[in-house]
């Protein structure tokens, strides 16, 4: 049976790569915010699925070894379900897409938040991953509070959390790389 360091050391190119695909489209978000609807649907959907993989494959490999690992794969397969549903109807009304994205943020971050606390983890991981999940939640609230009227600060919301999570995720990832 893998260890927690063992599974950090398979694990965290994937986390790297998340991280770093997600600063991308939130860089993207902030800059372009003109960017058709569909465009950033599309572009949202394509990092769910990135996501929900990565969180699947994660939560399958800590099965035994964190207590928590099923809200893990459970998060994953809400991404990638919620990444392949927008990708299928990329021409859905904006007031849907909004609600499912926010929706999603704040799951993500809730579960973000719980996991920190499951695992062993040094005060410093349990700092960035509660921050993570914290933005999260923050976005997921912001995007909901300001539906369609908000589209700007729907776009900027998605942009930042992606910026501010992203980042936090490559310092998770080379953490655990350390560690590993």
């Amino acid at each position: 049976m893998a260890t927690n360091k063992e599974v950090a050391q398979q694990l965290w190119v994937l986390w790297l790569v998340r991280s770093v695909i997600l600063i991308v489209f939130g860089i993207f978000a902030v800059v372009w915010p003109g960017l058709t609807l569909v465009l950033i649907a599309v572009a949202f959907a394509l990092f769910l699925i990135v996501a929900g993989i990565v969180d699947v494959i994660t939560g399958l490999i800590s099965i035994g070894k964190r207590s928590l690992w099923f809200l893990t794969l459970l998060l994953g397969v809400l991404e990638a379900g919620v990444g392949v549903y927008l990708l299928r109807h990329s021409l859905l009304e904006l007031g849907v897409f909004i609600a499912l994205v926010g929706l999603t943020f704040i799951v993500k971050g809730i579960l973000e938040v719980i996991s920190a606390f499951d695992q062993p983890h040094t005060g410093g991981q349990k700092t960035l991953m509660v921050l993570i999940g914290l933005i999260a939640v923050l976005a997921g609230v912001v995007i909901l509070a300001h539906p369609v009227s908000g589209g700007l600060a729907f776009v900027w919301a998605i942009g930042l959390y992606g910026i501010l999570a992203g980042a936090v995720g490559v310092a998770l990832a080379i953490h655990a790389r350390d560690e590993a």
